[in-house]
């Protein structure tokens, strides 16, 4: 028996530290896992960073916060998950052992911080850890839900598919980021040329025509001093408006990492029409997926729900799955429990049912997973437009107003000279 030393979150996101004996790494992830809580340190009898600990975080380019920098400098993040762990399932579905692949990997690899990070966690394979614990060495680049999923798939000897399956959900996720940025461009590109046309007007050509209307005597349109008395009232003020929403970020950021902030909004977000419903949507497919894949894999129910717990970010609906996971380990139905958070609508609970009542809950989840994602894509196409239409009219008013303002100082100067 060994002795870990462990910082660990619990489901409420609150840091937690102690100590426990296990067999070995794996076993002490597990009995963490029992206790509901999330490793984000394991370590053989310390924690300090300092000493012998530090100095293999030196040689493999981590710092003190855990954050892997390649050779050449690079910063290695989220960003380098996906395609480390698309590799490594290439490899390993070709039937290559997984220790093997890290190893290619290491050498094969043309990003040269994807090289350095499969030679990292090689060296952590090669000191007898699972691949799981490797990964969680490196939480700054995989995440709870990925190493969960990992854990799962050594646990029941099927980590070649649970990896398939890991990477075809990220490529997606990847996938509704990039519609949501592809279909902003065009709005965010109408915005600068706005704002462009807005500086243009305010800072050189109606200086101009003010002079020239001074001189002649004229006062300019009320349209139009009305634009220069905001022009010269964002210049002289508008630092401080900037200054106050920033501000306000930073502090509302701030709070949320507090186990009191994250809780209220979390809750709060929920309540926003369109964006409440879509986060709870976006957070039941991501259930439904992960929790009918380990299903799909030999974990128990019990362990499973608890596995998939992790992996919801949100908090109140994570409160409302531990109560779910509660009732459910007492002996009530999935549908049932799940029904009972007001998360779930009719049809859902319908095809769960069903499931239960053939003896094989998975095909429901998978077809939750579906009725969810075609609902994502719904969500999405309906959110964009809502945006692009919101920007485009919104530019159009702002251009509108100036070319008004243009045209009223034109059609004075134009009589005033016609007087003259």
């Amino acid at each position: 028996m060994e002795t870990f030393k462990y910082i660990a979150r619990d489901q409420k996101g609150v840091e937690q530290k102690g100590k426990l004996e296990a067999d070995s790494r794996k076993a002490a992830i597990r009995k963490l896992a029992l206790l509901q809580l999330t490793p984000v340190r394991l370590d053989v009898g310390t924690t300090s960073t300092s000493g012998g600990n530090g100095n293999w975080r030196q040689l493999l380019g981590m710092g003190k916060e855990g954050k892997l920098s390649s050779k050449d400098g690079k910063t290695i993040g989220r960003g380098q998950m996906l395609p480390f762990l698309s590799s490594l399932s290439e490899l390993t579905g070709c039937g290559m052992q997984m220790g093997d692949a890290i190893r290619l990997m290491g050498k094969r690899l043309s990003d040269s911080r994807l090289r350095f990070l499969a030679n990292s966690i090689w060296s952590h394979l090669s000191q007898g850890k699972s691949l799981s614990g490797a990964l969680l060495e490196h939480s700054s680049v995989f995440n709870e839900s990925a190493i969960s999923l990992i854990e799962a798939g050594e646990a029941t000897g099927n980590l070649s598919n649970i990896l398939k399956r890991l990477v075809i959900d990220l490529e997606e996720k990847k996938e509704i980021k990039g519609k949501i940025l592809t279909a902003l461009a065009y709005p965010v590109f109408i915005v600068f040329v706005a704002v462009a046309v807005v500086l243009v007007f305010l800072f050189f050509l109606l200086p101009r025509i003010q002079s020239l209307l001074t001189s002649l005597g004229e006062r300019l349109p009320l349209s139009t001093r009305l634009m220069i008395d905001l022009s010269e009232f964002m210049i002289s003020y508008g630092i401080f408006f900037v200054g106050a929403i920033v501000a306000g970020v930073v502090a509302v950021l701030t709070w949320r990492k507090t186990e009191k902030g994250r809780a209220v909004l979390d809750e709060k977000v929920l309540r926003i029409p369109g964006l409440g419903s879509f986060l709870r949507d976006m957070n039941i497919l991501n259930l439904s997926q992960t929790l009918s894949l380990l299903l799909e894999n030999g974990i128990t129910t019990i362990t499973a729900l608890a596995m998939t717990e992790r992996t919801i970010h949100n908090l109140t609906i994570r409160k409302s799955f531990n109560d779910a996971r509660a009732k459910i380990a007492e002996g009530s139905s999935i549908s049932g429990a799940f029904k009972a958070t007001g998360y779930f609508v009719d049809i859902v609970i319908d095809i769960l049912t069903v499931g239960e009542n053939t003896g094989n809950i998975v095909p429901g989840l998978k077809e939750v997973s579906r009725y969810y994602g075609k609902k994502q894509d719904k969500q999405i196409k309906a959110f964009t437009g809502l945006i692009s239409v919101g920007v485009l009219m919104i530019a159009f008013v702002f251009v509108g107003l100036i070319a008004f303002g243009i045209i009223s100082s034109v059609f004075q100067l134009s009589s005033s000279l016609t007087v003259k």
